[in-house]
């Protein structure tokens, strides 16, 4: 029998930890040194990333001491190209469109060649806008300022750090283009419920150590940490960051509102397996409308390889391929479910298959730091219930109704938070 405990709630304070980088390049520490600063009285925190790569960042703000400068500006390359683009897509349909009005061959027919000139006097301003592009953020113990000035205009604001609730870490997935992939940037920002007063700190395409740098701007700037959207933000003390769920239980800094009394969710299969808690979550269901268009997709290859006389039989085998792959997709979520053996020192996640379990993923139970619903990568993806460790995040129950999701999640940190 699994007893779950009763866990307080969080009653922390943001204690002054006055974080050194020596050297910040991207991705995760690994040696931290703690020293006491006799000059200033105060413990001070080394970082030493030596030998690491910065190549894989796109913005990058030093924090290591304060007040930290950030010069940015727009590219000259870029402008230069926006303005001759449009001198060429705008100024000759233009000149073109002039001489026949003066020369009164104008026809009422050749007026979409005013579309052009339209079109190129945005992409001139936009290619002038990025030419004389200047920015220079500033960022000291007690204020955040920007100063923006382009030959449009010149913009100035600052603002007290202490109305920054804290450093949030999120992602954005951004389409590649025509002739590249799809991509998705990962983001720290000093967060602020006015959006122009958001600061980017930290952008790269590369998960590697993300979580790490985090948690260090938290530290530098002495702010919480942030995760999760509007609606379902995380907020952990800069005392807490590298602390698990299992050591904020222990403390009394963390609330778990579960009661093992009452029964689960409709779907959830729930019972105890020795030492471990076993939870089968509900079988999921295929998209009616998803399922639909790529049978019709689908059929149009069908049809084309063998309805059509002399079109290539390709066409035909690439339908029946599309077939057996859609079946295959119902049959799996038809007759498999995903499970969660949760123990005192590992959880497992795998799937409960008509021809046995799988393999799975393993995670440590004690580095379990967070357990929240939310997105894996990016808002274009379903929620689900995410467990997070320094190193790896796993996503389960993905899709399932939002009582269901937070029901589960509950139930992982009472018998995690238990040990």
């Amino acid at each position: 029998m699994i007893i779950f405990p009763q866990i307080r709630s969080i009653h922390g304070s943001n204690a002054l930890l006055m974080c050194r980088v020596n050297a910040f390049r991207g991705i995760p520490a690994h040696q931290y040194k703690s020293h006491k600063n006799h000059k200033e009285g105060e413990m001070s925190l080394r970082i030493d990333l030596s030998g690491m790569s910065t190549a894989a960042a796109i913005r990058q703000i030093d924090l290591s001491s304060l007040p930290a400068v950030h010069h940015n500006s727009g590219s000259r390359f870029g402008g230069i190209f926006l303005i001759l683009f449009s001198l060429f897509w705008g100024g000759i349909p233009g000149i073109i469109f002039i001489s026949m009005v003066t020369s009164g061959e104008y026809e009422s027919s050749m007026f979409f060649l005013l579309l052009f000139p339209v079109i190129g006097i945005g992409v001139f301003l936009g290619g002038l806008y990025t030419f004389t592009f200047r920015e220079t953020l500033r960022i000291d113990a007690t204020s955040v300022s920007r100063e923006a000035k382009s030959i449009f205009g010149y913009k100035y604001w600052t603002e007290p750090l202490e109305r920054y609730p804290g450093v949030l870490q999120r992602t954005e997935h951004r389409s590649g283009g025509k002739n590249s992939s799809s991509y998705t940037l990962h983001i720290v920002e000093l967060y602020h419920e006015e959006k122009k007063k958001r600061i980017k700190l930290y952008e790269s395409r590369s998960p590697n150590g993300f979580r790490k740098i985090w948690e260090d701007y938290s530290r530098q700037l002495n702010k919480p940490a942030l995760e999760g959207s509007k609606g379902n933000m995380v907020s952990r003390a800069v005392e807490d960051l590298d602390k698990s769920v299992r050591d904020l239980a222990r403390e009394g800094k963390l609330e778990v509102d579960f009661d093992p009394r009452k029964p689960p969710p409709d779907g959830f299969d729930l019972r105890v397996d020795g030492d471990k808690l076993r939870v089968a979550l509900p079988r999921t269901k295929s998209s009616i409308i998803g399922t639909l268009f790529f049978m019709a997709f689908a059929g149009v290859f069908l049809f084309i390889g063998f309805g059509i006389d002399d079109a290539p039989i390709a066409f035909g085998i690439i339908g029946l391929v599309f077939v057996l792959l859609i079946v295959a997709g119902l049959a799996w979520s038809r007759f498999t479910r995903q499970v969660l053996l949760i123990g005192k020192d590992r959880v497992r996640i795998f799937y409960e298959t008509p021809w046995g379990d799988t393999t799975g993923k393993m995670m440590d139970a004690s580095q379990i730091e967070t357990v929240r619903i939310g997105y894996e990568r990016n808002r274009n993806e379903r929620e689900g219930v995410l467990l997070i460790t320094d190193n790896a995040t796993k996503k389960i129950g993905e899709g399932l109704p939002s009582e269901a999701q937070n029901w589960l999640k509950n139930c992982i940190l009472a018998v995690i938070a238990k040990g």
